[in-house]
């Protein structure tokens, strides 16, 4: 079994993503559905909890698709072509970027970097200079110093947008950025599942164990309630990299979620009810280059003893 997961799917650049990542177009999109569903069968979240626990086997091979952050794009986009092909999906969503509430931080330095190459002299404006005079790196570009603003420093974005007058709460208000709850209800009707991807998108390795706990908690008891979720289940914002064992410990033993996802492509993991995906956003890599790429590291691993994580 595999699990292939994407963000957005885009015609055109996206301001608040365009300066970070570039995501698969309609096409490129489609031509990845293809291939997957010739190599394997599309299962939804419930099948696989049976899969897992029945050790089912299947010639073809499964695939579980996933989309993190509950980005507008996958009900305008993604679902009426997921429908198409009868594929169901897993959306990990945020619980403080639903109905468009709030700004990810690192959209929001996507949006600075976007205001300033289309208004280069707003680089020249004092305040402009005096904040980035301030910022760690003295010998990055403007852009490096942006895109090095984390989750603890966050408030910087903030800071440089009031100064050239950006205003964010406009962006949500006018471009919705992010799944309204309305439009998940339609999803869930049409088969789709939701799980949590976190409050507000921290890297877990930078924050306390108190902070990952409160953070996994508060997000799935959230976007349970509010949607009548009979099923738990979470995706780690970022990376699940450095999340160690007690963490995993203190969810098995309070019953947080029955699942949850990373991101390090095709590898075993300690945690028995912790999955690895896959990336499929690769520098417009097709997916069979990707999944040829990730069965190829994986076997190369095993060789060495080491295409497992241990926490």
């Amino acid at each position: 079994m595999i699990y292939p997961t994407y963000h957005t799917v885009a015609e055109h650049p996206i301001p608040h993503i365009h300066n970070l990542y570039s995501p698969k177009s309609r096409k490129a999109f489609i031509r990845d559905l293809d291939f997957l569903l010739q190599h394997f069968q599309p299962i939804d979240y419930q099948e696989f909890k049976k899969i897992i626990v029945q050790n089912k086997k299947d010639s073809k091979g499964y695939f579980l698709l996933t989309f993190d952050d509950g980005l507008s794009e996958f009900y305008d986009v993604i679902a009426p072509l997921l429908r198409a092909k009868g594929i169901p999906a897993i959306v990990f969503l945020n619980s403080a970027f639903i109905d468009n509430q709030a700004l990810f931080y690192r959209y929001k330095v996507s949006l600075l970097i976007e205001e300033f190459l289309k208004t280069p002299s707003l680089l020249k404006a004092t305040e402009v200079q005096h904040f980035f005079e301030n910022c760690d790196g003295k010998d990055k570009t403007w852009q490096e110093s942006l895109l090095q603003i984390n989750y603890h420093n966050r408030e910087k974005a903030d800071q440089l947008a009031r100064i050239i007058d950006l205003r964010f709460d406009d962006y949500l208000t006018q471009r919705k950025p992010y799944l309204t709850s309305e439009q998940i209800r339609q999803l869930i009707r049409q088969g789709f599942h939701f799980g949590a991807h976190s409050v507000d998108h921290p890297e877990y390795r930078f924050i306390s164990l108190e902070s990952q706990i409160s953070q996994t908690k508060e997000s799935i008891e959230t976007i349970g309630k509010k949607f009548a979720l009979d099923y738990r289940c979470f995706a780690f914002p970022h990376t699940d990299f450095g999340v160690k064992k007690d963490f995993f410990d203190y969810a098995e033993k309070h019953s947080l979620f029955e699942y949850s996802f990373g991101g390090a492509g095709i590898k075993k993991d300690s945690i028995s009810t912790h999955i690895q995906r896959i990336p499929m956003e690769k520098n417009k890599m097709s997916s069979r280059k990707i999944i040829h790429s990730e069965y190829l590291y994986y076997l190369i691993k095993e060789l060495f003893n080491k295409n497992n994580i241990h926490r």
